[in-house]
């Protein structure tokens, strides 16, 4: 799972510049913390991420908190076929900010496509 391999998600992905303190492949564990630089708008934007649950081969799940708002990011692999279909999903939320106004909902859809994409070619690529 390339997901899984997170020091090298910015030698695939083109929103990630940089990631450190990254679990390795196999080491995934609740509570591990990490981060990463994200290229959002043309500036580089560093998240501090706390792991809140995982699942060898299927399932990863951040937790990170940047300007009041909360956001929980799921990345879940299924079966499909003779491949694979993977689920990226995003919920926010902020006791100070209503998140219809303060949810850049565009460039995160950019940004998640782009990382699903590249994704898709590096998994491609490799196999």
């Amino acid at each position: 799972m390339l997901v899984a391999d997170a020091d090298r998600w910015s030698e695939w992905a083109g929103v990630v510049d940089e990631v450190w303190d990254a679990p390795s492949y196999l080491d995934w564990q609740v509570g591990h913390e990490f981060g990463f630089r994200l290229l959002m708008a043309r500036k580089k934007v560093p998240f501090n991420v706390t792991v809140t649950r995982y699942g060898t081969g299927r399932l990863i799940e951040w937790s990170s908190t940047k300007f009041s708002i909360t956001a929980v990011r799921s990345i879940s692999v299924e079966p499909e076929g003779t491949g694979c279909r993977v689920v990226d999903q995003k919920d926010f939320s902020s006791p100070i900010l209503p998140i219809r106004l303060a949810y850049p909902r565009r460039l995160v859809r950019v940004m998640t496509e782009r990382w699903l994409g590249d994704m898709k070619k590096s998994a491609e690529m490799s196999s």
